[in-house]
């Protein structure tokens, strides 16, 4: 079952293994039988698996590199087949001290993969071949070489089963990333084709981009016409720039997890591999143009000429697609952009229009405030009137109660207004000027336009003179027994 090779030999019954396990001692013969029911109870177990299950042991064994069938199961068994839970688990067991024989079928499981197959066939690292992990059965190594021979192509028969469902085993210890495989194999061969230097996912991307078919090259380095191939077909000056002009080129070998579980995928069963990938449909299940074994120069042009003109219509098709999903992204992203400019736009008249609102309000506030103050202003006025009319009013009584008789030491006085109204009245002659304008004072005073005076002065003609000391006494005024007065308003 060695990685690379095809697996078509001669097919070689359970029966047969046993019958022949017969003819040799018992020290030889019970290894033989272990083997032989360990085998048929893999099987039994792989049976009752259904497609599922399969795939996740699969997957299983592949990354914990365990060979040990049932102790596998009874892993996922016991993580109810969560295939993260179990290889946590895996890993977990692999850490942990060996603590006698219930250990024994985990590190049977859990050997790291070499270059080596499961089921050898020669004298590679296990002498004789059998399941790895396993002790070496007791004898002399030269008694068993023709029953391993024999045991490993009883079982070749199942060649097409561990294909698909038993892990990858042999995988290389010096297992390589994919951009040091395409380096490692430009370096070995300079003349090869420019084989993107990154994984088979990157590898479809690039394609994408270059709207090109991603041709695909499986090395197998211990299959026996890799050499041939790659030095008669792949070297070729006309393949190379065919290869180079028309399509995406990527490497991958059988001993890399990316290169293995792409032939899992494409189901090879033959060494050398190529194979033609529409990289927009890479994940469907359509079957791709595939060839496996040796392949002249000639044939190989040929068919890379007829690949491409099967695969024109869907790189048209894809580039028609990718155009027009640009078109619709950058329309999108303008129509987004107007969306956003269209509510940046709302934003600000909204904005504007509630710091509108705010400054109305606000004005609103202040005329109301204004107003109030007005008629705060207009109330108070009007008291301070009303006030001073009562004041006048009383000063007014008051004046014309203490009016003299006419006789000696009463002086006759006359007060014109300035809106013709005229003030007759007797004073004594020891009363002072403040009299006067008290009595002034009680007269709402206004222009001959109906227009109120807020100061006023008082003027004689004769003498012409401006009265305004309200401590003066009428008698020094020397006016004698009448006098006129003019109240006028103080400019």
């Amino acid at each position: 079952l060695r990685p690379g090779l095809s697996h078509r030999r001669p097919a070689i019954s359970l029966t047969q293994l046993a019958f022949f396990a017969v003819k040799h001692p018992p020290s030889i013969r019970a290894p033989i039988r272990k083997r032989a029911c360990r085998l048929r109870e893999s099987l039994s177990v792989m049976e009752t698996l259904d497609s599922k299950q399969k795939a996740t042991l699969q997957e299983y064994q592949s990354v914990v590199n365990a060979n040990d069938i049932n102790a596998s199961i009874q892993i996922l068994n016991d993580c109810k087949w969560n295939l993260q839970n179990a290889i946590n688990t895996a890993f977990e067991l692999q850490g942990a001290p060996s603590k006698g024989p219930s250990s024994a079928p985990l590190q049977a499981s859990s050997q790291p993969a070499t270059s080596s197959s499961t089921v050898n066939t020669g004298s590679s690292g296990n002498q004789g071949g059998g399941f790895r992990g396993s002790n070496p059965p007791p004898g002399n190594p030269e008694q068993w070489a023709p029953i391993n021979t024999l045991l490993a192509s009883g079982l070749s028969f199942m060649g097409p089963i561990a294909h698909r469902v038993l892990p990858h085993w042999a995988a290389e210890s010096q297992n390589v990333a994919p951009p040091a495989f395409a380096r490692k194999l430009k370096d070995k061969y300079p003349d090869l084709p420019n084989f993107y230097e990154g994984t088979y996912r990157d590898a479809c991307r690039q394609a994408r981009s270059q709207n090109r078919s991603l041709f695909v090259y499986i090395h197998s380095p211990q299959h026996e016409d890799t050499e041939e191939f790659i030095s008669q077909s792949l070297t070729n000056e006309l393949v190379r720039q065919t290869l180079d002009n028309n399509f995406v080129c990527w490497a991958g070998s059988v001993t890399q997890t990316d290169a293995y579980k792409l032939c899992q995928k494409l189901r090879v069963e033959g060494y050398p591999c190529v194979a033609m990938v529409n990289p927009y449909r890479e994940g469907s299940r359509i079957p791709v143009p595939i060839h496996e074994g040796l392949f002249p120069p000639e044939q190989m042009v040929n068919w890379l000429h007829e690949v491409k003109v099967k695969y024109e219509a869907d790189l048209a098709e894809a580039k028609r697609r990718n155009v027009e999903v640009k078109q619709n992204t950058q329309l999108r992203e303008i129509q987004d952009m107007e969306y956003v400019q269209a509510l940046e736009l709302d934003r600000k008249r909204e904005e504007e229009e509630r710091q509108k609102k705010e400054l109305e309000k606000i004005a609103a506030m202040e005329e109301e405030e204004k107003k109030l103050e007005e008629k705060k202003k207009r109330e108070q006025e009007k008291k301070e009137r009303e006030e001073r009319e009562k004041l006048r009013l009383e000063r007014r009584k008051k004046a014309m109660e203490d009016e003299p008789n006419p006789g000696p030491g009463v002086v006759q006085v006359a007060i014109r207004l300035p809106d013709g109204q005229q003030i007759k009245r007797r004073f004594r002659e020891e009363d002072k000027f403040e009299v006067l304008f008290n009595i002034i004072e009680t007269y709402d005073l206004r222009t001959p336009h109906g227009d109120k005076i807020e100061k006023w002065v008082m003027r004689s003609r004769y003498p012409r003179k401006k009265w305004d000391d309200p401590d003066m006494l009428l008698k020094d005024a020397k006016m004698g027994r009448s006098a006129l007065f003019f109240v006028q308003e103080d400019m």
